[in-house]
């Protein structure tokens, strides 16, 4: 099998049962949806819909059967899949169902970021993609990886690294430089002022003098 020539951290026993086509289009449960439910602005359950294509690839199917959720780990890139229970909860629990409802999730890169099957271009099998845990919704923050597993987990560098290269962080202006400076400035005497390291008097000019800065940047 593909899988074979990858070393596993994480080893769990094989899945035994065949995962029925429709398991992700499951009506979920009232319990389920309260995870979620400060999010959902008063909706139910039944104001969201699934999409009817979420069916796991065959790679997954056979990655399973091998161990029903574990680790893999290439070099730098590490990959922590779901077993199908897993998958369901994060996609509940991220709020996939919500604001990216044709993304699967389906394994942690170790770094707070989701492997993610792409099932919105449904001409094509599903790719993988590389999206941020805090912000599942936001397409720049995606990045793709490649059309299989094989492929993804061949490569050994660091996945963080190479969202690096993709998205190079752009050179800061001398504005925004400031601005940055004046609120860690800011930060600080708040914390001093806390801790009791100085008056009340102190805090409020130096505070005052501070958001000055700051409106100057503005105008």
């Amino acid at each position: 099998m593909w899988y074979s020539k990858y070393t596993f951290f994480d080893k769990e026993e094989g899945l035994k049962d065949e995962i029925p086509d429709n398991y992700f289009l499951q009506p979920y449960s009232e319990e389920e949806f309260n995870i979620i439910s400060d999010y959902t602005e008063g909706k139910t359950v039944t104001d969201f819909q699934i999409p009817p294509y979420l069916q796991l690839p065959e790679e997954y199917k056979q990655l399973l059967e091998y161990s029903n959720g574990g680790g893999i780990i290439n070099g730098e890139r590490e990959f922590g899949f779901f077993s199908p229970e897993g998958i369901r909860e994060k996609y509940i629990a991220y709020g996939f169902l919500i604001w990216a409802p044709d993304f699967l999730p389906i394994a942690f890169n170790g770094g707070g970021k989701f492997y993610v099957y792409d099932f919105r271009n449904l001409q094509n099998s599903p790719s993988v993609l590389l999206v941020p845990a805090g912000s599942i919704e936001d397409d720049e923050s995606c990045a793709f990886l490649g059309n299989t597993l094989d492929e993804v987990l061949s490569k050994t560098t660091n996945v963080e690294d190479e969202l690096d290269k993709l998205y190079p962080q752009k050179e800061l202006s001398e504005a925004e430089k400031e601005r940055i400076s004046l609120n860690e400035q800011l930060r600080d005497i708040q914390q001093k002022r806390q801790s009791g390291a100085i008056d009340l008097k102190t805090f409020l000019k130096t505070k005052q003098d501070i958001e000055f800065q700051m409106k100057k940047l503005e105008l």
